[in-house]
């Protein structure tokens, strides 16, 4: 693991030096979610929020594509929330998704009140369109980083507070229990164990979508807080629903490099090899992904392209800033070139099961943003709407752990466990991205459960992977971001997938 950087506050360093800690409040991530709970959770006691890397590392940083909230003159939160409830399929939960439009807006003011600079036309925000939304409502960070944007904000607040004391380089590896309570974690620095008690712990690990060989998140993204809260007992659901971006840079030798939604907002096309539209653009990610993955398997050669280059060049420079000169980088100007694309694997809809206020099903466990499944994104999250549920469900969250009052050590101090490392093996994100990928059938789900289950180091990225295919196996129909080739109708019958340690899957 990382040494802690010399600049380091010195309770930071001091901090580290103890194996048994204590605080008020956990919080483990750094994005969103978890900088927003904080914030709040600071006025009720001490907060230490650990995370693996650097403080402004997490995928919230790389979100580029804006914040959807019903702020326009054109639109309001019915419009909103129909629009989030038809893109999740049927297995949106109403209520949520009731509190995530009605909250929004609110969400987005405050923001502003700290210093997010947030593009605007004059005096008024400007806003975007993008696949799945009725009107323009997307705010956007100024030169397209909305993640950067929101997070500079934060975590200038986090910063300024001393009730908040921020653990970089620290490896989360377990949650401790006592009965179905969780009261602290295990977590490693610079190779020793270590355990801090608190009151409440709220996961805001983000998702584990590195967990596919072809992914747009950073290498950060293993899921360590999907696969701790299965060891721990914690109910987590719908894990089968991870979507796939379709529009993602793909160049030998570059990363996998979003390329924002807001540019076919914007008019650019998707096209084949042979300068053909195939699809709209505009609808969901899920439909545009399955037809660009379509295209790219329909013969060994077959290139599909996002085209830029009738899009104002000004436009681009200005708007896309970020995407313009990263694309320079790999020799391509996108107000002359085409994009090469590929789908990638992008965003977790299922999670650990959570209730309004982020509680999960083990007492003292809280989750926030792509970690938890609150119900928000159903089958398919609705573009623009990640952002907004880690602030709005981030804060509902710091609200609820508030109310825990006891912090319960145990009555003998331990060593702690090592517990399980995130490590990042090539064949499990290659079994996943083949088996369990855009679309799906169960003699290649079963194939790629069979290969998982013949490795021998458990990691976080295993207990994720798996928990995918057995998930996906048991759906056996076809609805959002699932795509079943021997199961391609919805069912009948709508249901939530359930999984938990050492009980059998369900389907409810």
């Amino acid at each position: 693991m990382s040494k802690l950087p010399s600049t380091a506050p010195r309770w930071a360093k001091s901090f580290m030096h103890d194996l048994i800690h204590q605080t008020d409040y956990i919080v483990v991530g750094s994005g969103i979610a978890g900088l927003r709970a904080a914030i709040d959770l600071a006025e009720a006691g001490r907060v230490t929020i650990f995370t693996k890397a650097q403080i402004t590392e997490s995928n919230s940083m790389y979100a580029q594509g804006g914040i959807a909230a019903a702020i326009g003159q054109d639109d309001d939160v019915e419009k909103h929330y129909a629009d989030t409830i038809a893109a999740g399929a049927g297995l949106c939960d109403a209520a949520a998704v009731r509190v995530l439009v009605e909250e929004g807006p609110l969400e987005i003011e405050r923001l502003l009140q700290w210093g997010a600079d947030f593009e605007r036309e004059g005096n008024a925000l400007s806003l975007s369109r993008e696949g799945g939304h009725a009107v323009a409502r997307i705010v956007h960070g100024n030169g397209g980083l909305t993640g950067k944007v929101v997070i500079d904000a934060l975590l200038a607040r986090v910063r300024a507070n001393p009730n908040v004391h921020i653990a970089p380089f620290t490896f989360f590896s377990d949650l401790i229990t006592d009965g179905d309570r969780v009261i602290g974690i295990q977590f490693e620095h610079n190779g020793k164990f270590a355990s801090c008690y608190a009151k409440a712990t709220l996961l805001a690990t983000g998702g584990g979508s590195q967990v596919y060989s072809q992914s747009t998140n950073p290498e950060t993204a293993t899921g360590d807080g999907l696969a701790a809260a299965y060891r721990a007992g914690a109910e987590l659901r719908d894990m089968e629903f991870v979507q796939f971006h379709p529009t993602v840079l793909s160049l030998h030798g570059a990363p996998r490099f979003l390329l924002t939604e807001a540019l076919r907002g914007e008019g650019a096309r998707i096209v084949n090899d042979r300068g053909e539209r195939f699809v709209n653009e505009l609808l969901t990610r899920d439909e545009v992904s399955r037809a660009v993955f379509r295209q790219l398997t329909s013969r060994p050669d077959a290139k599909v392209f996002l085209d830029t280059t009738h899009v104002p060049a000004d436009l681009l420079r200005k708007k896309f800033r970020h995407v313009y000169t990263t694309s320079l980088n790999y020799g391509l100007d996108i107000t002359r070139d085409r994009i090469p694309i590929t789908p990638a694997a992008h965003y977790f809809m299922g999670g650990v099961q959570t209730d309004l206020s982020g509680r999960t099903s083990l007492r003292g466990l809280y989750a926030a943003g792509e970690v938890a499944s609150t119900g928000v994104h159903g089958a398919n999250r609705l573009a623009s709407n990640s952002l907004l549920e880690a602030l709005v469900f981030g804060g509902r969250a710091g609200a609820a752990m508030k109310e825990e009052s006891e912090i319960n050590p145990p009555l003998q101090s331990s060593e702690p466990s090592s517990g399980i490392f995130a490590t990042v093996n090539q064949n499990i994100r290659d079994i996943t991205w083949r088996y369990a990928g855009i679309v799906r059938k169960a003699r290649e789900l079963e194939t790629g459960l069979e290969l998982l289950d013949r490795m021998k180091e458990e990691s976080n990225l295993l207990t994720v992977a798996r928990m995918i295919h057995e998930c996906a196996l048991a759906r056996e129909e076809s609805r959002g971001a699932h795509y079943r080739e021997d199961f391609p109708a919805p069912a009948v019958t709508i249901f939530h997938s359930y999984i938990q340690k050492d009980r059998a899957l369900k389907l409810l």
